[in-house]
């Protein structure tokens, strides 16, 4: 499917779809072939909609997850995604996967047509193009732009709006609280809706976007285990700057200038990390857990090893078969390399010597 036309809003309602754009100062002329793709599955998703609330709501509505969920939390590009593909190896937990976050509000009633509806998906991540199936691990974030107007993911749809709706999704600054009520109504729906089809299982769940939710993930699962993985501030500028740039080509409605999107950055990991800091003292020591990116690569099973002690999570021994052949998958993976100039070194040790200090980094060579 042409880039021009696929996107992940796919499955969103039409009440939403106009909403969005209202708020969000419409779209740009020449992104009109998405905006009508969108427009046009928007409703002929609406009876799949219908018929998954007529089955399904009252039973999600009443069921219970099992076990206190996993969230693993960190800013983009810190290793988060390759930790969530290793840890659902082992068979006991469940995640949100791509295809979930196609069709967040009816995809048990869709599943049946998944095989040709992976054809609007893409085959590789447009940040670093590794390999991403319909069922593969994905963040829920994306799902939640389906289906709420304030969404991380929003920030790519709209980027003129990315300031605004950044604030509005990660820290609900000026969302009244009946606002952020619904939020936590929508995604605690749409999780115990991926639980309800995954009996038995554990959520296993990576959302970059809750490392500044604490608090509010708290409220909704007070017994909820954490898992914040941080790697090199320098890499991660880069790294997230190049995602941007490219996940912009990929899901824009709106024209953007990579000045806005380099500003974006530095301010957008600056709230998130100074915010993660702040609520980090809510979650309780044994309901926490922190690894850092390079160690959890050198070494993955052991950190993985410590991390279920830490936890007191039982399997391990045998989830270590399957762990081991994603490894094993994945060693010819060739990571970014970036030229490094000593003027935006200098700007990011400005803006970020706050990590850089805590976990005392150096320039990388």
């Amino acid at each position: 499917m042409n880039n021009n036309i696929q996107h992940p809003l796919f499955g969103i309602s039409p009440k939403l779809w106009y909403q969005l754009l209202i708020n969000n100062d419409g779209f740009d002329p020449s992104f009109f072939p998405r905006v009508f793709f969108i427009s046009m599955t928007s409703f002929w998703t609406m009876p799949f909609r219908a018929m998954f609330n007529l089955r399904y709501k009252r039973a999600i509505k009443k069921s219970s997850l099992t076990g206190p969920p996993i969230f693993i939390i960190g800013h983009w590009r810190s290793g988060t995604t390759y930790l969530q593909e290793l840890l659902s190896h082992d068979p006991q937990f469940c995640h949100v996967s791509l295809w979930h976050t196609m069709v967040p509000s009816c995809f048990p009633i869709l599943d049946p047509f998944k095989k040709g509806l992976s054809t609007y998906l893409p085959t590789t991540r447009p940040m670093d193009n590794m390999e991403v199936a319909a069922d593969g691990v994905y963040e829920e974030e994306a799902g939640m732009a389906v289906i709420y107007p304030y969404s991380f993911f929003h920030c790519f749809h709209f980027p003129r709006n990315a300031e605004k709706q950044y604030a509005s999704a990660i820290h609900f600054d000026g969302l009244s609280k009946q606002e952020i009520d619904e939020w936590k109504k929508q995604y605690l729906f749409f999780l115990k809706t991926v639980s309800y089809m995954n009996p038995q299982k554990t959520l296993l769940l990576k959302n970059p976007a809750n490392t500044a939710r604490i608090k509010s993930i708290l409220e909704l699962f007070p017994d909820a285990r954490f898992i914040h993985i941080y790697r090199n501030p320098y890499k991660v500028f880069f790294s997230t700057m190049k995602m941007r740039t490219r996940v912009l080509d990929v899901l824009a409605l709106q024209k953007s200038k990579k000045e806005d999107i380099k500003r974006h950055v530095f301010n957008d990991y600056t709230q998130l990390m100074k915010s993660f800091f702040k609520q980090k003292e809510l979650i309780p020591e044994k309901q926490f857990y922190e690894i850092k990116y390079e160690s959890f690569v050198k070494d993955p099973l052991k950190q993985v090893q410590k991390m279920y002690d830490h936890f007191g999570i039982s399997g391990f021994s045998s989830a270590m078969t399957p762990m081991k052949g994603y490894l094993e998958s994945k060693k010819n993976y060739k990571v970014n390399v970036y030229n490094i100039d000593e003027k935006l070194v200098q700007k990011i040790k400005k803006h970020w010597g706050f990590t850089i200090e805590k976990w005392e980094y150096d320039v990388p060579k």
